[in-house]
């Protein structure tokens, strides 16, 4: 009879994993295909989180003020708010939160105030907005994958015991259902691997578009406010970062050696700026692995950038 029970309890295991991790895999991968349509008029902040996520809609913001005059960058990457400058216009809560992460001296280094204005609250909420919109997968289910991949590999861990138990009872010929079970679980594990996109297809497809927006001759560039958007300055910044910017007091600072590798602030080629495949959050931090992605936050890069 406890053997019984075990074997039970292992099933019951094994077979719940599995089957939460495949209704998780498959409701994301439902969404990521959902035609979900982009609004033509997306403000520069939510066209920012899109295409780079929390650090990026931060990186934008303080490359709006600093072309606004109301903040200067040093070329020393320290970045300074100007006495006497409030909080204005629809980003104000952003703004505010970057004023606060300047400190007493209003001034702080680039990496570091982008990092600090990325986790406020304010930031996120343009994050909520857009999940609910379904322009964004919640980052909550994201979340849930990774729950379900530790569960199955606790499962494969556990489920020997079954083995174990065979050959302790002098039984071995039922040696393999432990085997069985655990072999399934680390299976499903391997091959049904965390989902690294939180933007559907349909608005990466169009961030895409409105990347190349800047190559093309005026007269052929679509209407639109999201166009018209896309080749302002502040728009090329909000799409490919800071090293799409063509001011030479950002020439010094978006440097690979100034901004980590691949950090949605910085963009350019060699980041994650240069394309929507290689996600700004992965419901996290980037590389988070099996750890959960990192939190509520969605922003890439995993800690300050060293500007």
């Amino acid at each position: 009879m406890p053997y019984e029970g075990v074997c039970l309890a292992a099933l019951v295991l094994t077979a719940g994993a599995i089957g939460y991790r495949l209704i998780v895999a498959v409701r994301i991968a439902a969404m990521l295909r959902t035609e979900v349509p982009v609004r033509d008029d997306l403000s520069v902040e939510e066209l920012a989180f899109l295409a780079g996520g929390p650090r990026r809609l931060a990186a934008t913001v303080l490359y709006r003020m600093a072309g606004q005059g109301r903040l200067t960058v040093a070329e020393d990457g320290t970045a300074t708010v100007h006495d006497g400058v409030h909080p204005t216009g629809a980003a104000a809560g952003i703004e505010k939160a970057l004023i606060e992460a300047a400190g007493i001296s209003r001034s702080e280094r680039v990496g570091k105030l982008v990092a600090r204005t990325a986790e406020s609250r304010a930031v996120r909420t343009f994050g909520d907005r857009l999940e609910a919109e379904g322009l964004l997968i919640h980052s909550a289910l994201g979340r849930r994958q990774y729950r379900a991949r530790r569960l199955l590999w606790w499962s494969a861990v556990l489920t020997p015991v079954l083995t174990v138990w065979d050959v302790a009872a002098g039984t071995p010929g039922r040696w393999w259902a432990g085997a069985a079970l655990s072999a399934s679980a680390a299976a499903t594990a391997t091959l049904v691997r965390p989902a690294r996109d939180r933007v559907p297809y349909r608005v990466r497809s169009t961030l895409g578009i409105l990347r190349g927006e800047r190559e093309r001759p005026a007269p052929w560039r679509p209407g639109g406010a999201l166009s018209a958007l896309a080749v302002t300055p502040v728009g090329a910044v909000a799409l490919g970062g800071l090293a799409a910017s063509r001011d030479p007091e950002f020439g010094a600072l978006v440097t690979p050696e100034t901004w980590r590798a691949g950090d949605p602030a910085y963009g350019g080629s060699s980041a994650i700026g240069g394309g929507t495949s290689g996600l700004w959050g992965a419901f996290g931090c980037a590389g988070a692995g099996d750890g959960g992605g990192c939190g509520a936050g969605d922003g890439g890069g995993c800690g300050s950038a060293g500007a």
